[in-house]
């Protein structure tokens, strides 16, 4: 998860996940699948591009992946 002004804060609502693999297969090494198979990030994965992420959240079938942007949750 990034922090740097400008970047989005990235998060998994693991209660929400349904296990799709979308952002893992969108992108493999920053969304990664625990243990249990639910999508998690990586902070050392490769990140995406902004534009990506921002695709990829709204793109969620369950609605799981969370954004946020200096602090402030992005509406998705």
């Amino acid at each position: 998860m990034s922090s740097e002004p400008g970047h989005y804060t990235v998060s998994v609502d693991t209660d929400e996940c349904v296990s799709a693999g979308k952002c893992v297969a969108s992108a493999p090494g920053f969304f990664v699948f625990d243990a249990d198979e639910i999508a998690t990030v990586d902070p050392d994965g490769a990140r995406p591009t902004e534009d990506a992420i921002l695709h990829i959240a709204r793109t969620c079938p369950s609605g799981a992946i969370r954004l946020s942007l200096d602090g402030v949750e992005i509406e998705l």
